[in-house]
């Protein structure tokens, strides 16, 4: 099989162009004219060997989570004006000055041509998560696809919302920590180094936690790199041990029993499942599959358990709110308004509301936590630097008391 660069008048006579793939050019032009269009050119497409490469090495890495939400926004908006999949396709690479995402486009509408869903063609592509695709596949099953993908952005614009709420929380006290650890650093290896030779014109003894902090200044002075790699190496193990399948498990493990961090992990953890399990369900998707999806939406190891042995219980015939009760996980109010939904028939709207509660008492709790830390970075800071003048200062001024 090779591929075929085409242009074809449409039945209104408009151009389409595009790429077919068949044994030969009679042969592409045959399954043109069967397909109501008229083959004006066809030729061998030259970028055969690229398109493999592409298919094969085509990754996230070429696409930023902005690009995938503005590909959902506006293919929903291009399909509900009336246009098929292919021609929204079509449109937006023709729009887009991203090579990336002209490519991505193109490779979707080949997938579509070839015969696959489009759901089917977005899970050849790690980026789109098992919720976008099963989400997408409801709606094409019940032909309602625009719907679900304006669901699928609507949802994706809440999390990038609170991602950036989190983010631009943080700015402030790290540029903080950052300003105040610098200064820290000139102070010890800049100005401390010049207090010694004073002292040691000066003939006195010093008091012994001056002597180290000089010690210590002069070893920092004369060993940065010795002491960049010394606080920096922690770290550095610390997130490698992390990414290990011991680590996040050890990391999980312990975020929840934290007294300060796990009120947040959980927070998080609650608002991401419950706001899943609004969209799934309330689109139709069935509830073991929507538990299921949402155990891979949860990022902590310990809800992804929870998750999995609820779903299990649901195909057994069992509610699902009694297996997430007790466990010290999801919040007692959150549990027990999922089994009023259960009991009620209405579990996406009820949760909903679970997402929407704890959404904003997250939102309070890193207000909180934020309003904490600025005061925290400020007084360590302070007391740091303040001792290292005042222990100076106090040398200084002993010495000229010994020499008045």
């Amino acid at each position: 099989m090779s591929l075929f660069r085409y242009s074809a008048l449409e039945a209104d006579n408009k151009i389409r162009k595009g790429v077919i793939e068949e044994l030969d050019k009679s042969r592409a032009a045959r399954r043109l004219m069967s397909q109501g269009l008229r083959p004006l050119e066809i030729r061998p497409h030259k970028e055969e060997k690229k398109l493999s490469i592409s298919l094969d090495h085509f990754s996230s890495k070429k696409l930023s989570r902005s690009d995938i939400d503005f590909f959902t926004t506006q293919i929903a908006l291009l399909i509900n004006t009336g246009l098929s999949l292919d021609a929204s396709l079509r449109i937006m690479r023709q729009n887009s000055q991203k090579k990336a995402f002209q490519d991505f486009t193109w490779e979707i509408e080949h997938k579509l041509k070839e015969g696959k869903s489009f759901s089917e063609a977005l899970s050849d592509y790690p980026m789109f998560s098992s919720m976008y695709i099963n989400i997408a596949r409801a709606g094409e099953e019940g032909g309602i696809l625009p719907a679900m993908l304006v669901k699928i952005s609507e949802y994706q614009k809440t999390f990038q919302e609170l991602t950036q709420f989190v983010i631009s929380a943080s700015i402030y006290p790290l540029v903080l920590m950052a300003v105040g650890m610098i200064a820290i650093i000139i102070l010890i290896t800049t100005i401390l180094p010049r207090f010694e030779v004073l002292f040691q014109g000066m003939g006195q003894q010093l008091p012994l936690h001056v002597t180290i902090l000089m010690d210590c200044a002069k070893f920092v002075s004369n060993n940065i790199l010795l002491t960049i790699a010394a606080f920096a190496l922690p770290p550095i193990l610390i997130f490698y041990y992390l990414r290990t399948e011991q680590g996040k498990k050890f990391y999980d493990a312990q975020t929840i029993r934290l007294p300060i961090i796990s009120g947040y992990i959980k927070n998080l953890e609650t608002t991401r499942i419950f706001r899943t399990l609004e969209v799934l369900v309330n689109n139709g998707v069935h509830l073991a599959t929507s538990l299921k999806i949402c155990a891979g939406v949860a990022t902590n190891i310990e809800f992804q358990k929870l998750l999995q042995n609820a779903t299990r219980a649901l195909k057994e015939g069992q509610k699902i709110a009694p297996k997430l009760q007790g466990k010290g996980l999801f919040p007692d109010l959150a549990v027990d308004l999922l089994a009023i939904g259960e009991e009620s028939g209405s579990v996406g709207k009820v949760c909903g509301q679970i997402a929407d509660h704890y959404e904003q008492e997250l939102r309070v709790r890193i207000k909180r936590l934020v309003a904490l830390i600025e005061p925290v970075f400020i007084l360590m800071i302070a007391v740091v630097a303040g001792y290292i003048v005042i222990s100076m200062l106090s040398v200084i001024l002993s010495i000229n008391e010994i020499a008045g």
